[in-house]
């Protein structure tokens, strides 16, 4: 088995063994005018040792807008997905670093974010529902040792200086004196000062997968086996100053010389071939000795450079091209006979110089490393850039002259002496001095790029087609690629062996191309040109976008395009619709809105489109359904039925002959003619709807006294509200009701209620009373002769509600938000003995997820409490390392169920369930939002300690929700039943957390609809489950507009089963969760 190697690199556009003259070859940020266009700066190379073959190579392309883009370039034989080779993965310019191993979607993946935060996904074969988890955050850089497959140890370096370790460290490989696997950074030694941080850390370089290195401004320390020492037998890094140069304040780089081919080649013994070069001080030196034949084949054991102990001083290796060739065993290529390097170079004046192997060599049966030459020969002058196949089938060296002509030289695939085959670009024998490629169609001329895959030279023209020849085998062949216009080629190395050629098109797109000419775009980024290119001049900026909403609260988009834009277009599909802007865009569809635009500019001759512009609303109207508000009248009540209108939102009025005053109860008309209109307003009073009717009210059978006119006002600063009764007593005494309790007669009334009464006139008396703001109060007053009574007359208080809310501050504490309060003097407690001691609240507090907590406010002017009740605690945001966990997650401890013993049929001994934060046996009905999320922080404990392994299974059952009796507007009584059916009801189960025990996915992650059958939401298999797991689940309430009749009074107009419109009121369910052993 070979030892397998792991690095980074950062080389050229040009990849593999492609040169550039240094004016060109780092063309700086030219970037492209709009957001999302940059060249490519760079190219970031690191292996991945997790494929089934040596060091695949994953390359990075760093754009100079700031971008990052991964290639999942593969090998075709290394390819387990589809179309996985065509992929792209646009990182954005918020990633530092991003490294990928394994094939496909789902290897183990890392990455750190331009804010400092460092995530891990461990790879989804086993498990799809991984995702990325945040490991640490406040790095500025990050590397790896992995000594074996799926075996990480990371090391970050934060701003201070200081380095922390996290991972594997059973080994110790980790650096931190702790010979174990960590989860929490922990800090990495310093060896010169034992049980001490290593601080003053400037850089941090990644020499392989198995070795890194730390760089203080004077010191380099190392973790891992290189350089003759193993640092994991010490737990703590070693010291390896010693071996390098004396530098200064941390001036000290390593790179690869260009390409640095990776991974290992395999003879008697694996051998790394990849040549690393440090910059220290200004001066560059190797560990591989760049003036001698190479050791790869000779050394006993295998070489590697990083077992050296020895620098080599060489030149400024930065615009060198390695040319690697391999000469196989006719037979097998798994016996390797020579193994040797030949370099290239473009000096400043345009002289192309090599050494090395001879290119003489380059592809021979037989090499004689004696050749070996590390004196520089001029081979060709006026050279713009310089590639090479090593290939015995292709041994060419091809150079771009800056006169666009094409010339090749070399063994041109005669292995010997006494071949005379014809090459690659139809040329026969060996080509033994430069010799300019013209083509069967004498095309080749105007040449503005080169590039060699594995099997094929692709020649770039100045009008924009690639022209290709190609040897797949015995017989060359000559294609072209025309109708993209491509403005750059890009070389990728796939495996050691085996390298790939992209062409970048005019707008940007990567296209895979083939020795036939074919091409292939790539998908997930775009917006990618090479270096030194520009596009066209003549871009258009994006244009700006404003909101605004109407009355309505409509979005309304308006859009301010550059006075250039000829063409102004706008999407509300995502792009697969463009509609011309005329004006500002009133926003109808409900919910979240994407929102494309773009300028466009009609050149004549094409239409260049901006950058789109793309934004996402939040569309949430005032919605005011067809007919409503209606006018219900009966004996003179009036009451305006609102429908499904969300009254948190607007205000409701109501207007009487003229007299106008805010709608909170049904109203009693006096006898006579009326004008009425119900009104509906937004919050800053702009009318939405209005609906008038005339309404007569006759006088009263003989006998029967007239209705009392009731109103009940606004809140006041002490949580109070007004309530007025107006009735003609010489028709009878006044009766009042709260709450369906016993009728008071009037001498009671001033008794149980703060008030006064007067009698503004013999035919008229009123009751001004002070009640609770008690949201959901039903008061109800009649006028009774001793004989009859008056129809009743009805107010119920509605209003805001003003529960607290919840959160988490960035070390897990709670936070308790009070900003619903009324302006006033509050007293804000809280308990968490279920109120038997409560504690004044005065900022955050120490409290696990998922328990009860009381909250009381009390107004300190009156005593009066405004609010006394029990909420759930939130779920924690994992910032805390070891917050006050609340519950214990001990192996083996019993857990309560008093709460939900009402409820919950546990089945099977030893087992036990705990149900946490959803209490739907009280909801309050106050909206009509179609969709309204109840309390959706919400989990479930299961515990299995019984040992057996028999399995179990947790399911839920559900009832419609039956109201209490609410108002039937057609009599004006509280005697109408309705419900909501189980179905409005539906959980979303979110995957297990293992609190203790046995590490299994025991949760039916998804969505389902609720009903009286029962729906299982956890389960375990036999011998899986027998531990501790906490199981979150949100409840998402959908709220209907009409609710179905289960029962009536007499004289009602509604039958059982009709549906009528939703009513304010307190619907119940039975909630039946079961817990049973076995599956």
């Amino acid at each position: 088995m070979s030892r397998k190697k792991s690095f980074r690199r950062a080389v050229s556009t040009m990849l593999a063994v492609a040169l550039l003259i240094p004016t060109v070859l780092w063309p700086g940020k030219n970037t492209v005018e709009g957001a999302g266009y940059g060249n490519i700066v760079s190219v970031d190379y690191y292996t991945d040792h997790q494929l089934n073959t040596a060091n695949v190579p994953r390359p990075i392309l760093n754009l100079s807008d700031g971008r990052k883009v991964f290639m999942h370039a593969l090998h075709p034989s290394l390819q387990s997905v589809g179309n996985y080779n065509y992929q792209l993965l646009d990182l954005g310019t918020d990633h530092l670093k991003y490294l990928h191993f394994g094939s496909g979607d789902d290897g183990y993946a890392m990455k750190l974010t331009t804010s400092g935060d460092f995530y891990v996904r461990k790879d989804r074969y086993s498990d799809a529902t991984r995702t990325f988890e945040k490991w640490a955050d406040g790095w500025t850089d990050f590397v790896y040792v992995s000594i074996n497959s799926n075996n990480f140890s990371f090391y970050g370096l934060k701003v201070d200086g200081s380095v922390v370790a996290v991972g594997q460290g059973t080994s110790g490989q980790l650096g931190t004196g702790l010979r174990q696997n960590l989860n929490v950074p922990f800090p990495v030694q310093n060896p010169d000062q034992p049980g001490t941080p290593l601080t003053g850390v400037r850089k941090m370089i990644q020499l392989d997968r198995e070795n890194v290195l730390f760089i203080t401004d004077d010191a380099v320390y190392k973790i891992g086996r290189a350089f003759g020492s193993n640092s994991f037998s010490n737990d703590a890094p070693i010291n390896v100053t010693s071996l390098f140069p004396s530098f200064h304040g941390a001036d000290f780089e390593m790179g690869y010389i260009n390409p640095g081919l990776v991974g290992d080649i395999r003879s008697t013994n694996p051998s790394s071939i990849a040549m690393r070069y440090f910059k220290i001080d200004g001066n560059y030196y190797t560990l591989t000795d760049t003036t001698i034949g190479s050791k790869y084949i000779s050394d006993y054991n295998g070489y590697n450079e990083l077992n050296s102990t020895t620098l080599y001083p060489i030149d400024d290796p930065t615009n060198t091209v390695r040319a690697f060739y391999r000469q196989d065993h006719p037979v097998s290529k798994a016996i390797i006979e020579a193994a040797e390097n030949t370099f290239f170079e473009i000096n400043p004046n345009g002289d192309l110089v090599t050494w090395g192997l001879p290119i003489n060599q380059i592809g021979a049966r037989t090499v004689d490393t004696r050749t070996y030459n590390s004196n520089k020969q001029t081979i060709l002058t006026d050279v713009k850039k310089v590639a090479v196949n090593t290939e015995q089938s292709i041994s060419l060296v091809a150079a771009l002259g800056n006169d666009g002509n094409v010339y090749v030289l070399g063994n041109n695939s005669n292995s010997t002496d006494f071949m005379n085959n014809v090459g690659l670009t139809g040329i026969q024998g060996r080509i033994t001095t430069p010799t300019r490629v013209l083509g069967p169609d004498l095309a080749i001329q105007n040449i503005t790029d080169i590039a060699f895959s594995s099997d094929a030279l692709f020649l770039l023209k100045d009008t924009g087609d690639i022209y290709v020849f190609y040897k797949p085998g015995a017989v060359y062949s000559y294609n072209k690629s025309s109708g993209i216009k491509f403005v750059g080629l890009l070389e990728i190395q796939q495996t050691t062996d085996y390298r790939v050629v992209y062409g970048i098109d005019e707008v940007g797109n990567l296209h895979r191309m083939t020795g036939e000419g074919r091409s292939t775009p790539l998908l997930g980024a775009s917006g990618i040109y090479p270096p030194g290119y520009s596009p066209v001049s003549n871009t258009i900026e994006k244009p700006l976008e404003s909101i605004s909403h109407d009355k309505f609260e409509n979005t309304i988009v308006t859009l301010d395009y550059p006075a250039a834009a000829t063409i102004k277009e706008y999407s509300l599909d995502n792009g697969a619709t463009w509609l011309n802007y005329n004006g500002p865009i009133v926003i109808n569809t409900v919910g979240s809105v994407t929102v494309q635009a773009r300028s466009g500019l009609d050149t004549g001759s094409n239409i260049i489109y901006s950058d789109p512009l793309i934004f996402s609303i939040n569309n949430d109207p005032i919605e005011i359904p067809i007919g409503y508000p209606k006018l219900l009248e009966q004996d003179g009540v009036v009451t305006i039925d609102t429908g499904a209108i969300d009254l948190n939102r607007v205000n409701v009025q109501i207007s009487v002959n003229g007299q106008v005053s805010d709608y909170h109860a049904p109203i009693q008309l006096p006898d006579g003619n009326h004008s009425v209109s119900a009104i509906i307003l937004n919050k800053a009073n702009l009318e939405l709807a209005k609906v008038t009717q005339n309404i007569t009210v006759a006088p009263a059978a003989p006998g029967v006294p007239t209705a009392p006119v009731g109103h009940i006002g606004n809140v006041d600063a002490n949580n109070q509200r007004p309530l007025t009764f107006t009735f003609n007593p010489t028709q009878g005494s006044l009766q009042i009701q709260h709450d369906n309790g016993p009728w008071l007669d009037e001498p009671e009334i001033l008794n149980q209620y703060s008030g006064v009464s007067s009698d503004p006139s013999p035919t008229e008396r009123k009751y001004e009373l002070v009640v609770p703001n008690v949201v959901g109060s039903v008061y109800k007053a009649r006028v009774t002769n001793g004989v009859n009574f008056s129809s009743e007359t009805m107010l119920v208080v509605s209003g805001q509600v003003y529960d607290p809310s919840f959160s988490r501050d960035s070390s897990d504490r709670l936070l308790i938000d009070f900003s619903n309060l009324p302006t006033g003097n509050w007293s804000k407690e809280y308990s968490i003995d279920n109120g038997a001691t409560y504690l004044p609240y005065n900022g955050a507090i120490d409290i696990g997820p998922y328990l009860p907590i009381r909250v009381k406010v009390t107004d300190l002017s009156s005593g009066q409490v405004l609010i006394d009740k029990e909420y759930i605690t939130p779920a924690l945001n994992g910032n805390n390392p070891a917050p006050n966990p609340g519950v214990d997650p001990a192996w083996g401890r019993e857990i309560s169920g008093a709460d939900q013993e009402a409820i919950i049929n546990v089945i099977g001994g030893g087992l036990s369930s705990k149900f946490n934060g959803l209490m739907l046996d009280n909801i309050e009905i106050q909206t009509t939002n179609q969709y309204q999320t109840i309390n959706s922080v919400t989990n479930t404990l299961i515990e299995d300690s019984t040992g057996s392994g028999g399995g179990w299974s947790y399911s839920l059952s559900v009832t419609d929700f039956v109201s209490d009796p609410v108002l039937d507007t057609g009599l004006g009584t509280q005697d109408l039943v309705v419900k909501i059916p189980a179905s409005s009801l539906s959980v979303n189960v979110q995957p297990s957390k293992v609190l203790a025990g046995s590490p299994d996915s025991v949760a039916k992650v998804g969505s389902y609809v609720l009903s009286e059958q029962k729906q299982t939401l956890a389960e375990a298999e036999a011998f899986k489950g027998m531990g501790y797991y906490d199981i979150p689940m949100d409840y998402m309430f959908r709220v209907p507009s009409t609710v179905e009749v289960v029962s009536a009074g007499n004289g009602s107009a509604h039958q059982v089963g009709d549906k009528v419109g939703l009513r304010v009121g307190v619907y119940r369910s039975l909630f039946t969760f079961t817990l049973s052993k076995g599956i």
